[in-house]
């Protein structure tokens, strides 16, 4: 039976895939593709250099600036380039559990080394990560938790106009008590282990483009202490969510383009008690990519997603969906970023099989000097559980600035702040975050 259940989706992923083989050659992968594969091609490299309003007129977006005097050089080794790096990280947080009641401050200090292998071939691409993060606190040492990760991508540039993706990822991260998906009961963080896995063809020369790709993600919650004692089961959540995705668009001429977007996947839970929660989802957008003038560039994509859940006792979730972004020059040193979106979120838990996300956040760089960027940003965010009367609203904050000192350190000073109002008062939070932090780099 358990075979037979994996099978399902598998099938229908292949299928999907299969449905568009015979067109492929007409495709390519979106650079933005969320399966995080590398979809440049040759053909789209050359572009870039004959048409890119950076270069011809220097609108180069804040983020988008080399410092090369003050970025690492990395270590060569053979065919490729190490780029080790550790990063440290002192949080006060005057609300750590996220809290709607009494708040429990503290300082929090993060750890993070990290080493990546970028590979330095004349065609092709083959990179390597490795990273973690270590927690701790002052005073609630309880809530002490190790991250790490280990990851890969690779392209192979199968001639000019194709190029064959994979990546691969493992990770153990934790969900902490302030986070929407999690248990208010939990003790500790929960930790979670995560593998996913995507492929994908690319095709990019000309006017028309795509992306055909498929992923295979599994994400296991491991049981974690109850306050009050006693265990917290968390095999519920465990799942697996399988999709096949479909991203193509045709370039009217540089700057302008139509986009669409097509998205099958199926979520199994491999708990028996939350078999109701499996599920197969539909998504499909289209819109507009402009560049109106090198200096302000849109997209706004719209569509409709749908949930359709196997247990009949389970009310199906269809909702409009929403991608728009503006990106604004107004001067060389300054870049404006606004976005606004409407998703799917498909985490689970006690009580809810996930929710719908409506997002409006903006976003300032300022280039200070050659060397130091102000960083500030606004958003609200409304999460819509589905399967409970629960409706959170989220108004965050943040200002930072982040000073490259050499090509090895770069310092960082933040405020970040939030306001969680939730139609279930227990779920109310407020809490200021200030930061600094220093990452060594080579």
């Amino acid at each position: 039976m358990r075979m037979h259940r994996l099978a399902r989706p598998a099938t229908l992923c292949l299928m999907f895939a299969g449905s568009f083989a015979a067109a492929a050659p007409s495709w390519s992968l979106d650079a933005s593709n969320p399966s995080g594969l590398i979809t440049e091609t040759v053909a789209r490299r050359e572009m870039l250099r004959d048409y890119d309003g950076a270069k011809q007129y220097g609108a180069e977006r804040v983020g988008d600036r080399s410092r090369a005097h003050v970025q690492p050089i990395g270590i060569r080794a053979g065919n490729f380039i190490l780029f080790p790096a550790l990063d440290t990280r002192v949080f006060y947080d005057d609300n750590i559990f996220g809290s709607s009641g009494p708040k429990t401050d503290d300082i929090r200090t993060e750890l993070a080394p990290a080493i990546v292998f970028k590979s330095h071939l004349p065609r092709h691409i083959l990179n390597f990560a490795l990273d973690g993060r270590l927690v701790s606190f002052a005073e609630n040492s309880d809530q002490n938790f190790i991250d790490g990760r280990a990851a890969f991508d690779g392209a192979l540039h199968v001639d000019h106009a194709h190029t064959l993706a994979l990546s691969a990822e493992t990770r153990l991260s934790h969900e902490e008590r302030d986070e929407l998906s999690a248990s208010r009961f939990a003790a500790q963080p929960t930790p979670i282990h995560n593998t996913k896995v995507s492929v994908g063809l690319t095709r990019d020369v000309g006017r028309l483009y795509g992306t055909l790709s498929a992923t295979a993600q599994h994400t296991d919650y491991f049981d974690v202490d109850a306050i009050g004692g006693g265990k917290l089961d968390q095999d519920t959540r465990d799942n697996d969510i399988f999709s096949s995705q479909l991203r193509t668009g045709y370039r009217f001429s540089p700057g302008f383009e139509a986009i669409g977007k097509l998205r099958l996947l199926r979520r199994l839970h491999t708990h028996d008690a939350s078999d109701h929660l499996d599920s197969t989802g539909y998504e499909a957008l289209a819109g507009l990519s402009m560049e109106t003038s090198p200096l302000l560039r849109w997209k706004l994509l719209g569509g409709y997603g749908l949930r359709d859940y196997d247990d009949a006792a389970t009310d199906n979730l269809g909702t409009a969906l929403l991608e728009g972004e503006v990106q604004w020059l107004p001067t060389q040193r300054m870049t404006l970023y606004a976005t606004i979106g409407r998703e799917f979120t498909d985490n689970t838990a006690d009580g809810f099989s996930g929710w719908v996300e409506t997002s409006v956040k903006g976003r300032m760089e300022y280039e200070i000097y050659n060397n130091i960027v102000l960083k500030a940003g606004i958003g609200f965010t409304q999460a819509d559980f589905q399967g409970q009367n629960r409706k959170d609203d989220i108004i965050t904050g943040d200002v930072g600035i982040e000073y490259y000192m050499n090509k090895n350190w770069l310092f960082t000073f933040s405020y970040e702040y939030q306001n969680r109002q939730s139609d279930v008062n227990f779920y109310d939070m407020e809490r200021n975050r200030f930061m600094i932090g220093a990452k060594l780099r080579f």
